[in-house]
């Protein structure tokens, strides 16, 4: 039974009072939090709100102005050890889905930093391939086309490819955002999953709170900075979210979990 509480551990993720941005453009301001392993993490916000930018800047593609990021007690000016420790999934690109290469090829592309880029793959790294493929679900359609996998599949084998190179905490920008509804959930569950059965530590960028709360042990509320961050109970009262969405906030409490509706109701 792996344990949630952060108690007598170090933190996968820890970031000091960081900025991010460019010289007179600060698009993410003095944001610190720790994130423990095993923890699953949300990250929620409105739109412009900088939650894109966080994640860049934690994966090194986007400059910190000031602070410092720490993963696995690696610093993040240490690049290729700290890169190597997160696994990447991007908010889906609709160019990648038009890639001539099978699912198999797709994953193997997430460890060309230990083959090298003119260097043959050996053996062992197709076998990584195929047993992160196996992980996701994605096992029998590894020799299939890319192109002809539906949304949700390609998505399962996006993440595969983050996966590949055994990284200790898996970050994802908006993964569900260009699939239906049925993929949605079944993405989510495969996250859950990951995170309850694997150990994989996880944070995830939501644009929808209520998508994503149920699987989370803490969320991070941002607006340009920390807003609030810790249980999703903690975080997501109607007076934190009001001070972020404005007052049009209603949260009521659905199978445990807090959720949340933006609008006009008569409560």
């Amino acid at each position: 039974m792996k344990r949630k509480d952060g108690m007598n551990r170090l933190p996968i993720l820890q970031l000091k009072g960081v900025s991010i941005g460019y010289p007179g453009l600060i698009a993410v301001k003095d944001v610190s939090f720790e994130v423990f392993p095993g923890e699953f993490v949300g990250v929620v916000g409105p739109n412009g709100s900088g939650k894109s930018t966080l994640l860049k800047g934690i994966l090194g593609l986007r400059p910190l102005l000031s602070g410092t990021i720490y993963v696995a007690d690696v610093p993040h000016h240490a690049r290729d050890e700290f890169r190597a420790k997160i696994g990447y999934v991007p908010q889906k690109n609709k160019g990648e889905t038009q890639f001539p290469v099978t699912a198999l090829e797709v994953v193997l592309m997430g460890l060309y930093a230990q083959i090298g880029w003119f260097r043959r793959p050996k053996r062992e790294h197709w076998e990584q391939a195929a047993a992160s493929l196996k992980l996701v679900g994605m096992g029998d359609w590894m020799h299939r086309h890319f192109w002809d996998l539906s949304g949700g599949q390609q998505q399962r084998v996006i993440i595969a490819r983050a996966l590949v190179g055994k990284p200790e905490l898996l970050i994802l920008d908006e993964p569900t955002s260009a699939v239906d509804i049925a993929a949605q959930y079944e993405i989510l569950e495969l996250l859950e999953k990951l995170n309850r059965e694997a150990g994989m530590t996880i944070m995830v960028v939501s644009h929808d709170i209520n998508e994503i709360v149920h699987f989370c042990d803490k969320v991070l509320l941002l607006d340009k900075t920390v807003c609030a961050f810790g249980t999703a109970s903690e975080v997501l009262t109607k007076e934190n979210l009001a001070k972020v969405y404005g007052e049009r906030i209603f949260v009521y409490d659905h199978n445990g979990h807090p959720h949340v509706l933006v609008g006009d109701f008569d409560v």
